[in-house]
């Protein structure tokens, strides 16, 4: 999925890819995400915690952000305030394999866009990335 637009003779060109930063400390699924978006045409980063999420943050710029809740060093909720607290124009979706509707609430009220629980298949996994593309970017 990539931004368009029409040229002057009506016809459609690609400006620029979608970019998505996935964060998350299973390797596995992360090497299978990163071919899945890949193939969707999309521009995908990994990073394997927090720290590194924010690192890339803060020297790339993403339009989404797939955010693992549970991992360690730094979890996906002080990823989230952190984008939030900096106003990082990036859309998160929350991902995790706990059940845990406080943490998701905490997730919402610091911005997250969509919640996915952990096993998700590519499907859904897409339906949220168009659904959140799809809407307007709130900041602040």
């Amino acid at each position: 999925m990539s931004y368009h637009e029409v040229d002057k003779e009506g016809e459609e060109s690609n400006t620029m890819a979608i970019r998505i930063l996935s964060v998350d400390d299973d390797q596995s699924l992360q090497e299978l995400v990163l071919m899945h978006l890949a193939l969707q045409g999309f521009e995908a980063k990994a990073a394997a915690n927090g720290e590194e999420a924010i690192s890339l943050l803060e020297h790339e710029s993403f339009d989404l952000i797939l955010l693992d809740l549970e991992m360690p060093k730094m979890d996906g909720l002080e990823v989230l305030r952190y984008i939030k607290i900096r106003r990082i124009n990036v859309r998160p979706i929350m991902l995790t394999g706990a059940d845990n509707l406080l943490a998701l609430n905490e997730c919402a009220h610091w911005g997250a866009f969509d919640y996915l629980p952990k096993p998700y298949n590519f499907h859904e996994l897409m339906n949220s990335i168009e659904r959140v593309l799809a809407e307007e970017v709130h900041t602040g």
